[in-house]
């Protein structure tokens, strides 16, 4: 129904944002701790939304920065037992490429770090969406036959430094593109660095 809203940020704060599109402000849900990463009120900003009505006829505007986290939510909202704040949960912590490769290796480990994602809805997300994820066309490709291919060795190193797994994986990936498939190891770990520094 509204594919997406493009205005100027009227208010936000960590769960909501309004965007005045001409004159007229739309209320945009947004999933946790992307708040922080927005524009600041008064500048520009895209968001690509979900229409949703629940069964009380209450209407929400699920917002999004990329298409692809779009498409994680609404595939996430098709499964049994998963709600729009959980598939939010989703997209908050895993990134299109990760939740694409999860599901696909039928990785529950992965999806339970989401919160609130227990065992049983992790098998439940890989059951359904299993054998349509590696169709689904994202704008960031995801090489599903190379799958798991993160150097985990600097993963580790990553994590012993002080970050996070899921930031460390996320920065080692972005090297592993930049660098190519016969980077050294220790030329990842100094690209993945700078990832998580800024």
């Amino acid at each position: 129904m509204i594919a997406y809203v493009k205005g100027v940020v009227a208010y936000k704060d960590t769960k909501q944002i309004i965007v005045d599109v001409n004159g007229i402000g739309y209320a945009v849900d947004i999933p946790p701790k992307t708040g922080g990463e927005l524009p600041l009120v008064g500048e520009p900003v895209t968001f690509y939304t979900h229409y949703y009505q629940n069964r009380e006829n209450d209407i929400t505007l699920y917002g999004f920065t990329s298409r692809d986290a779009l498409k994680v939510f609404e595939m996430a909202l098709t499964v049994k037992g998963v709600g729009p704040t959980l598939a939010q949960n989703i997209v908050a912590k895993l990134t299109p490429p990760q939740f694409q490769r999860a599901v696909h290796q039928g990785d529950t480990t992965t999806l339970m770090r989401v919160p609130r994602l227990g065992k049983e809805n992790a098998q439940l997300i890989i059951m359904k969406l299993k054998k349509q994820i590696g169709k689904v066309k994202f704008e960031n490709e995801v090489e599903l036959s190379r799958a798991g291919a993160v150097d985990t060795q600097v993963v580790k190193i990553l994590v012993n430094l002080g970050a996070s797994e899921l930031d460390a994986e996320q920065a080692v990936e972005k090297a592993q593109k930049v660098l190519g498939e016969a980077a050294q190891r220790e030329n990842l770990v100094k690209q993945a660095l700078s990832y998580i520094r800024n």
